[in-house]
């Protein structure tokens, strides 16, 4: 598995020599050496690794593997043959090396395996942009992507082969640069991942909805498309999956820093946060919360909801203010505001027996009250006394 992971290493320089579909461009066989030296090299720097007791993990060797084999496939025929005649293909290995290979091999860091590969006097201190704002590299990103999709450059680079090499190292040389910063500085890097899947798609629907063909290279067609239906595609394929992905990718960053944010703070929900927030919250809106409602059912046994449905049923609004009952603003009787606070009820001590039966018959209590019999069932009695004693 460590050859098949080493074609990651020299992938810039595989790149540079494997993208020209015209005749003066590199064989296949050119391109095919520059992997395997990428192999060879790569699969030292792991055993140099293991030697001083240092590993290189499994996923990172998965993520070069599969990073090494889309090279392969963006860079050989039969993609990149088709790439000479087709901007759709051309557009489609832009897509495997710069959205495929790019994060791959950001993730399996094969440069950084690669340098033990190399004497100790020869490697550098520092990767070159280690420092820089993932804001540089996605600038650096934007400026290769658009300069190398617009004319006249783009026909100049399928003109030269030099120009044709350059254009592919640099795409992925800042590709890799952007998805490797965007991994190490979030929530910034999903901003630059964003903003380049907004860019990127600007490009794919200016080539897609362009009213005729942008490139020289390509006014022949190919494959039974006109010039301007293979740039269509090409445009569609910038446009829609490559903003799709840039996004997931930019999603995924979020959801990563989100869960890492939790584990450096309190849970929202967790233990230190109710004893430190939630509970003096409650202590503070204790008074107008309704937490007296059960109590006053286990007090009485009776349904406070039902209780306050049941007091206009009995005319008792037309005497009396009770909180939470339309209407019950009448002042014939005393107000019931605060009832459950009192320590007497008609002249009695304020107990669920003595307010229930005071509730029902009023007269038989207190011959001399103004209260009328009203001819209150036992439930609908214990029902408005549970009420009454929600009132704080």
């Amino acid at each position: 598995m460590r050859v098949i992971v080493a074609v990651a290493l020299l992938l810039t320089p595989a790149t540079a020599a494997a993208h020209d579909g015209a005749a003066t461009g590199p064989p296949p066989a050119a391109t095919a050496l520059a992997l395997v030296l990428a192999v060879l090299v790569y699969a030292h720097g792991v055993r140099r690794l293991q030697a001083r007791g240092r590993t290189v993990g499994a996923g990172r060797q998965v993520a070069a593997a599969v990073a090494a084999l889309t090279l392969a496939g963006a860079l050989l025929p039969p993609l990149d043959r088709v790439a000479a005649a087709l901007l759709s293909a051309h557009m489609g290995q832009h897509v495997l090396l710069t959205l495929v290979a790019a994060p791959l091999l950001a993730l399996a860091q094969p440069l950084n395996v690669a340098l033990a590969a190399l004497p100790r006097a020869w490697r550098p201190r520092r990767l070159p942009g280690a420092r820089l704002p993932v804001a540089a590299a996605a600038l650096a990103h934007a400026g290769a992507l658009w300069a190398w999709h617009l004319p006249p450059l783009y026909d100049l680079a399928l003109a030269s082969p030099l120009l044709h090499a350059l254009e592919h190292a640099t795409l992925m040389a800042t590709a890799v640069w952007l998805w490797w910063a965007a991994s190490r500085q979030r929530p910034a890097g999903a901003l630059a991942l964003f903003a380049t899947a907004l860019h990127a798609g600007a490009l794919g629907a200016l080539l897609t909805l362009a009213p005729r063909p942008w490139f020289a290279a390509h006014q022949a067609g190919g494959a039974g498309l006109s010039a301007l239906e293979d740039q269509q595609l090409a445009g569609i394929l910038m446009w829609v999956p490559a903003g799709t992905l840039l996004t997931g990718f930019a999603l995924a960053l979020l959801a990563a820093w989100f869960r890492q944010a939790e584990r450096r703070t309190p849970s929202l929900m967790g233990p230190r946060t109710l004893v430190l927030v939630v509970l003096p919250l409650l202590t503070l809106l204790a008074p107008g919360c309704n937490r007296a409602a059960p109590t006053a059912t286990l007090m009485t046994g009776g349904d406070p909801g039902r209780g306050r449905a049941a007091i206009p049923k009995y005319g008792c609004q037309t005497c009396h203010t009770i909180p939470g009952v339309i209407g019950a603003d009448a002042s014939v009787g005393p107000p019931l505001t605060k009832l459950a606070m009192r320590a007497f009820v008609a002249g009695q001590s304020n107990t669920p027996d003595n307010l229930i039966a005071w509730i029902r018959h009023p007269q038989q209590r207190r011959p001399a009250s103004p209260m009328p019999e009203m001819g209150v069932t036992e439930q609908d009695g214990r029902d408005i006394a549970a009420y009454l004693y929600t009132l704080r």
